[in-house]
């Protein structure tokens, strides 16, 4: 379980934008994203109950909730969260996150060894919550990525916006300069498990 420390001010100011919302069981959710890359980022959004799972851990505030996916919590792990005011007095939080870079890769690792966690972490996570899933086929030495769908990916009309716009940009963001051109390799034929 991680360890993630709010101040009581951002405590506080959380519990009033959550209440402003007048949305039942919202809670707030840490994100980390491109993690183990040279983009990685992460953020706070807030968190509908629908979309809180089984993956998620949950850290009991003064009257709300922090949810993380536990994919990502180690990521996250002794985070500091504090409420404070920036040079014209304006209210900022600032999220402090010292475990935000850390390699579960060695040092030495192949470019295929750090797109396949990529991909496990947080391409493949994304899919399965619409019922899809993505193999990593190949990565040439210039860049050119090779993909294959499956489950509910396979024959839906999305797929193509999902692989540039989605995928692509993802990778473009997390691996600058890496990427070449990201190519579908499956042999799509729209089931009953289609997505759409």
């Amino acid at each position: 379980m991680s360890k993630i420390t709010v101040s009581k001010k951002a405590q506080d100011y959380f519990k009033k934008i959550i209440e402003k919302q007048k949305m039942e069981g919202l809670a707030i959710r840490l994100t980390a994203t491109n993690v183990g890359t040279p983009g990685v980022e992460c953020g706070i959004l807030y968190c509908p109950k629908e979309y809180i799972t089984e993956q998620d851990e949950h850290f009991r505030m003064d009257g709300f909730e922090i949810v993380i996916d536990s994919a990502v919590a180690p990521y996250l792990d002794e985070s500091q969260i504090d409420l404070t005011e920036d040079d014209n007095k304006q209210e900022m939080l600032t999220f402090h996150a010292p475990n935000l870079k850390k390699q579960d890769l060695p040092e030495d690792a192949t470019l295929r060894e750090r797109l396949q966690r990529f991909f496990d972490v947080t391409v493949s996570p994304a899919l399965a919550s619409h019922g899809g899933a993505i193999e990593l086929v190949d990565v040439s030495e210039d860049g050119v990525i090779k993909v294959r769908f499956s489950g509910g990916c396979n024959g839906c009309s999305m797929v193509g916006i999902t692989l540039k716009e989605g995928i692509e940009s993802q990778l473009n963001q997390a691996f600058p300069g890496v990427v070449k051109e990201i190519i579908d390799v499956t042999d799509h034929q729209a089931t009953e498990e289609s997505f759409s």
